[in-house]
């Protein structure tokens, strides 16, 4: 690939790029040859694939994963979680269907589907077909219970990436599904954990515990049909209407039925005695409880981030996300043995370095999660120093403190010792946007034009923001056909990016292209994504002069006053910053076309305003107006989700 410093080979080349030693154990030829493998081994091979994994080598993970699919539910896992990663890290249709599938997969393998009357019934009858084998090990049907959740978080996960209503309201209901397997395990494992090492034991916070409101108690009322929840006999099932009676209504129905059908109530009475089995081995208790806490910490998080326009149904589910309980699982599972706890380092490094800045959930400071992202790092040294996915975020966090030079180094060096396509168009993206945050037009504009050739994610978007920087250093015939072009590679116009883009791109016909009206949108594209206070104080104070030294247009003249007053916010001026939002919602409305600028403004002016004791009711007018007043804007559920945020964060 065209800069990458590496193959455009889908299936990462030889994996063994970038010195992928760091601290994983050499997964043995017994192993890699399938000889029988105990339950304790199995849960270390899978620990050493996530390893390979994360350390360079994906193409050695995915054969150990592969090998022994079939064998062991924890290496099924691991390949679903090494399909997973592909499809968040490339954003491809092509990776994201495939593990959507591989998914569905598992989740059919673990009674996913097997939630009927009927099927309820025969597992009561005749017992768990996932637990049918009487060798079974102890805890594995728990096992299953916490993977099926796992599956359709992630499933989850991915349907929101389409970033659509319908997408949401999918999304929604597979949560609400998983939920309902996780509330039975969380609380049974959670119990299991504290009778074996005592209440004195460093656990997890949980919503219902710490949290009284978050995830409400009664969401075990809120039944429609299909709903589902994870019963004593241990396989999916129509809920109970509470949890500690659901032993006593199973109990129930077998005595009712043994008493219809006389000659099943020996079976009956020796099939229910099976289920008390003896408590089981510390260690599988501690690694269930770290298992249960990953996928249970990603399920609140996910939840929390939720645009508030879908509180309604999320409440209609019975759902609502903690955002702290999330964190406190994610860093229980973190610093366990289980397979795991490098995958939860990730994903707490993903929500400090880009869900905290991207949503603006700290407002306008975007630093507020490097820290923690910084001792996660320093942690992971030893074991992960070269791994490409860990060097990326070290250049998240060296981008988000301002050091674009550092993060450029962190980049180049996760391409360097990337075999993987994903990987090096993920770093390469970011090795674009820091030359953007430089004004560096000519450096950037090269970067995105490369990943326009190989990416085939959202070739859209790197084709519009391509022509803006050509029209930034002047090049203006040559910004007119690159956003000509963009029209054509637009595939989903019900896509909140690729609305947005398209009509940038219909707009400048109107308008008319000149470097002035590219530097709007170049900046535009640095607000948007909340990256104006990432750029070095001397590039904000030539972006200042820049905009103000620009003759009015009446068009784009609120959305000039809001970058002015943006970039003088973040230079400590707020006084300025709110005159320019003022004037730039008064502008912003003559221009419905882009309602988006003066939602936007409005927003701003209500944080500013809510920050001092004596403008917090009307900055709270601000935010409750932006709520409740402006609606089909761009990046309308984005904003929603700050809006929603800021008014839960005032006193």
């Amino acid at each position: 690939m065209c800069s990458a410093g590496g193959t455009s080979d889908t299936s990462g080349g030889d994996g063994k790029g970038g010195g992928g030693n760091g601290g994983e154990e050499e997964v043995s030829g017994d192993e890699r040859n399938g000889q029988s493998l105990g339950p304790e081994e199995y849960t270390r091979l899978a620990r050493d694939g996530i390893q390979l994994m994360l350390n360079n080598r994906f193409t050695e993970a995915e054969e150990l994963f592969r090998h022994h699919t079939q064998d062991n539910l924890h290496m099924a896992m691991g390949y679903c979680y090494l399909t997973f990663m592909n499809a968040v890290m490339s954003f491809e249709e092509e990776k994201v269907t495939h593990s959507m599938e591989t998914l569905r997969s598992m989740e059919r393998r673990c009674g996913g589907n097997d939630n009927g009357w009927l099927s309820s019934v025969r597992n009561i009858v005749l017992g768990s077909r996932n637990g049918q084998d009487q060798g079974e090990e102890p805890g594995s049907q728990l096992e299953q219970q916490v993977v099926l959740a796992d599956c359709q978080v992630l499933l989850a996960i991915l349907t929101f990436l389409q970033q659509e209503i319908g997408s949401y309201v999918k999304g929604g209901w597979v949560l609400r599904k998983a939920w309902k397997v996780y509330e039975h395990s969380y609380t049974k494992v959670k119990r299991m954990y504290k009778q074996t090492f005592g209440d004195a034991q460093d656990m997890p916070m949980t919503p219902k515990d710490e949290c009284p409101g978050s995830l409400q108690s009664s969401t075990d009322h809120l039944q429609s049909p299909g709903s589902w929840s994870v019963g004593s006999t241990g396989v999916p099932g129509p809920a109970p209407e509470e949890e500690n009676n659901s032993s006593h209504t199973t109990l129930g129905m077998r005595l009712s039925l043994s008493k219809s059908v006389p000659n099943l109530k020996g079976f009956l009475n020796s099939n229910h005695k099976h289920q008390h089995k003896k408590p089981l081995p510390p260690d599988m208790v501690a690694r269930l409880m770290a298992s249960v806490s990953f996928g249970y910490g990603l399920f609140q998080l996910c939840m929390s981030l939720l645009p508030p326009s879908l509180l309604r149904l999320v409440n209609v589910l019975g759902l609502q996300g903690d955002r702290l309980a999330g964190l406190s699982a994610l860093m229980f599972t973190r610093k366990s043995h289980d397979m795991r706890a490098p995958l939860a380092t990730l994903t707490l490094l993903w929500y400090h370095t880009i869900v905290r800045p991207f949503f603006a959930l700290d407002g306008s400071k975007v630093r507020a999660g490097v820290e923690a992202a910084h001792l996660l790092l320093q942690e992971a040294q030893q074991n992960y120093s070269q791994s490409a996915l860990f060097l990326f975020f070290r250049g998240r966090v060296h981008r988000l403190q301002g050091d674009i030079t550092a993060a450029l180094v962190a980049y180049r060096g996760a391409l360097q010792v990337s075999p993987q396509r994903e990987l090096q168009l993920l770093a390469l993206h970011e090795v674009a946007w820091c030359h953007l945050l430089q004004l560096n037009w000519v450096h950037a504009q090269g970067a995105f034009a490369n990943l326009k050739r190989e990416s085939r994610w959202s070739k859209s978007f790197y084709a519009y923001i391509s022509a803006v920087c050509l029209g930034a250093s002047g090049r203006e015939e040559d910004c007119q056909r690159g956003l000509q072009e963009v029209p054509s590679l637009v595939r989903r116009t019900n896509h909140a990016l690729e609305a947005f883009l398209l009509r940038r791109a219909l707009k400048s016909k109107s308008v008319g292209v000149n470097k002035n009206f590219c530097l709007l949108r170049a900046y535009e594209l640095l607000y948007l994504w909340n990256a104006l206070s990432s750029c070095s104080t001397q590039h904000r104070l030539q972006m200042v002069e820049e905009l103000r030294a620009m003759t009015p247009c009446e068009e784009l003249d609120g959305l000039r006053h809001l970058l002015l007053a943006a970039i003088l916010d973040t230079l400590s001026s707020p006084e300025d910053a709110m005159e320019h939002f003022r004037l730039s919602v008064q502008q912003g409305l003559h221009n419905p076309d882009e309602l988006c600028v003066p939602a936007f403004a409005l927003y701003e002016l209500g944080l500013l305003l809510a920050a001092s004791e004596e403008t917090l009711e009307e900055g709270r007018k601000c935010l409750e107006d932006v709520r409740d007043n402006y609606q089909g804007y761009d990046f309308e559920n984005r904003l929603n989700v700050r809006v929603h945020a800021a008014l839960r964060s005032l006193p």
